[in-house]
C-alpha cells in the first residue's frame, strides 16, 4: 500500500529533525559526552512519539542511534564501532525508543477510548432527557384530552352547550399538541437514522432559511426578519433544516417580536441564531412542550461536533447552533 503525501511529510520531518539535533551537536561534542548526546535523541523521539505517532518516532529513533555513531563515536563520519560498550548503548538507545513509541500509541488508543466513553456517555444522558422530556410533553395534553372526553362522554353530566364546545376546543388543540410532539419524535428518530449516514455539503444559507420556514408553523413564516452574513454553510443540509425549524418553533410560540434568523461565521466556525423577545404573558398549559425541540438541537450540534447555546438575559432569549467549518 502506498503511503500518503501527508505520512512521508511526517516521516520527513521525523528525519530531518533527528539529523539536524545531532549536527548542531558536532561544534560542542568535545565538552558532550556519548551519554549526553544520546539522551537528546531520546528527547527527539519522546516528541515524535507524542506529536505524531510510533512510525515517526522509530524514523527518528533508528534516525538518531545511526548518527551519534557517525558523528560522536570515534572514527568519525563511519558507521564502524570498535568499543562494545557503544554498541550496548546504541541497541539500548533504539529499544528505548521503540518503547517510548509503542507507549505513545498505547497512551493515544487510551485517549480515543476515555473520549469514546465520554461520547457515549453523553449520549446517554441525551436519551434520558429525552424520555423525562417525552414522558411530560405527552402526558399534558393526553390528560387534558381524556379529561375533556370523560366530561362530554358522561350521561349524568347536563352541560350547557357552550361548555360542550370549550371541551371539544380543548381537545382539538390539545390534539395538535400531541401531533407536534410526535412529529418531533419522528424528528429524532430521522436524526438517529442520518447519524450513520452523517453527508456535509455546501448549503445555501438561503435555500436553508426558506426550507426551514416552510417546515414551521404557517402562522411564524412572515414574522422573522433574515439577516445572511455568509452565501453558504458547510454542514449535513436536513440536520440543520430540521434544527432550525425547531429554533424558529420554539421562538414563536414561546417568545415575543421581533423575531430574528442570523446565519453567519465567527473565529472560523459556523453560527445559526435565532432571536426573540422574552415573553411578558403567562405560559399557558397549551404552550408546553419545548424540551424536544431544544434536544432535537442539541443532538444535532453534537453531529456536527460543536454545541447548541441557549440564553435568555431578561431582554433578549437567543438561541444558537455553533460547529466549525
Amino acid at each position: 500500500m502506498m503511503l500518503s503525501w501527508w505520512a512521508l511529510k511526517r516521516y520527513g520531518l521525523a528525519l530531518i529533525a533527528a539529523t539536524g539535533l545531532q549536527l548542531i551537536t558536532i561544534p560542542v561534542r568535545d565538552f558532550l559526552t556519548v551519554s549526553d548526546v544520546m539522551l537528546l535523541g531520546v528527547a527527539c523521539v519522546t516528541f515524535f512519539a507524542f506529536r505524531f505517532g510510533k512510525a515517526e518516532a522509530i524514523v527518528a529513533s533508528i534516525t538518531s542511534v545511526l548518527l551519534v555513531d557517525v558523528f560522536h563515536v570515534q572514527p568519525y563520519y563511519t558507521l564502524a564501532v570498535h568499543n562494545i560498550d557503544y554498541f550496548v548503548s546504541f541497541c539500548v538507545m533504539l529499544a528505548v525508543g521503540i518503547f517510548i513509541a509503542q507507549l505513545a500509541q498505547q497512551n493515544r488508543l487510551s485517549e480515543q477510548e476515555r473520549r469514546e466513553a465520554e461520547r457515549l456517555k453523553d449520549r446517554e444522558s441525551i436519551r434520558a432527557n429525552l424520555l423525562r422530556s417525552i414522558g411530560h410533553d405527552l402526558r399534558t395534553p393526553l390528560g387534558t384530552i381524556m379529561g375533556a372526553s370523560s366530561l362530554i362522554s358522561d350521561e349524568t353530566l347536563q352541560l350547557p352547550p357552550h361548555r360542550y364546545q370549550e371541551q371539544a376546543r380543548n381537545i382539538y388543540q390539545q390534539s395538535l399538541i400531541l401531533k407536534n410532539q410526535i412529529d418531533k419524535m419522528l424528528e429524532l428518530s430521522r436524526i438517529r437514522d442520518l447519524e450513520s449516514t452523517h453527508i456535509w455539503s455546501e448549503v445555501p444559507a438561503e435555500d436553508l432559511v426558506s426550507a426551514a420556514l416552510a417546515r414551521s408553523n404557517q402562522e411564524a413564516r412572515d414574522k422573522f426578519i433574515i439577516h445572511c452574513h455568509v452565501n453558504s454553510l458547510i454542514a449535513d443540509s436536513a440536520l440543520i433544516e430540521i434544527a432550525l425549524a425547531n429554533l424558529i418553533d420554539n421562538a414563536f410560540v414561546h417568545g415575543e417580536p421581533p423575531f430574528e434568523i442570523h446565519l453567519f461565521k465567527h473565529g472560523g466556525a459556523y453560527q445559526v441564531r435565532v432571536c426573540n423577545s422574552p415573553c411578558q404573558r403567562p405560559l399557558k398549559r397549551q404552550d408546553a412542550g419545548t424540551g424536544l425541540g431544544l434536544l432535537i438541537c442539541d443532538a444535532v450540534a453534537k453531529l456536527h461536533n460543536g454545541r447548541f447555546e441557549f440564553n435568555n438575559d431578561g431582554s433578549v432569549v437567543t438561541a444558537t447552533l455553533i460547529w466549525n467549518a
